[in-house]
């Protein structure tokens, strides 16, 4: 969990907090620290920023939750920034070659898109362990990879052609993050959080239903197919 508080000419706090699972705890604490620490009201920013994905739908739904909970009361500009382009802008404008951004998404299934200098070179893709291989070893040239996606995967690590980033880049740096969030597009509609999987919960759908007392069959109308 990440937490950034500035503007375009200084970074005032930055922090960071590894709580897998716990950001609830955590995240507004923090952004109540921040803005005691740099003597900011929550009525005086200029916008809030979350990233919008993709991620878990636990996560996402804490993270934009509490930034509408902030900005709502204000009518403060919201914005949301996508986490796979936070990673690349750190390193792909450095590199001659590609970079792909690989982020965990469920076991055997990661996050994938890839960057060169200009932008963007795919859309973000969630994609099982064997498609990745055969996505990555098809480019023309080298590849560079980083993210969250290779820890979890040491089969991806592997890969012909692949050159390892070090796990240093697989957090976006706080400089950077606020940054990229000072220069994002800032509406009075909060942003769309990026879904691109089911949810876990679906795969375990009968369980689930059974242990609630219905059928899986009025369980599944309640349950939007993302796909």
């Amino acid at each position: 969990m990440q937490v950034v508080l500035g503007s375009p000419q200084q970074l005032l706090f930055s922090e960071e907090i590894l709580c897998p699972g716990q950001s609830i705890r955590h995240l507004h604490t923090s952004i109540e620290r921040g803005l005691r620490l740099a003597n900011v009201r929550v009525k005086d920013l200029a916008g809030i920023a979350c990233v919008r994905g993709p991620g878990s739908f636990t996560g996402l739904r804490i993270s934009h939750a509490s930034m509408y909970g902030l900005a709502r009361p204000f009518s403060i500009p919201m914005a949301g920034l996508e986490y796979p382009s936070l990673l690349a802008a750190q390193i792909a404008p450095l590199l001659p070659d590609e970079v792909w951004v690989l982020t965990h998404a469920r076991k055997a299934q990661v996050y994938v898109q890839g960057f060169d200098g200009r932008g963007p070179l795919t859309g973000i893709q969630p994609l099982p362990l064997s498609k990745v291989g055969d996505l990555l070893t098809s480019r023309s040239g080298a590849v560079h990879l980083l993210g969250s996606g290779l820890r979890r995967n040491q089969a991806l690590l592997d890969l012909p052609k692949a050159r390892i980033l070090p796990p240093c880049f697989d957090t976006p740096m706080p400089a950077l993050l606020l940054g990229l969030a000072c220069r994002a597009h800032y509406s009075v509609h909060p942003p769309h959080p990026l879904y691109l999987r089911k949810s876990d919960a679906e795969d375990n759908l009968e369980s689930i239903a059974r242990s609630r007392g219905i059928s899986p069959d009025e369980a599944r109308q309640n349950i939007f197919d993302f796909e």
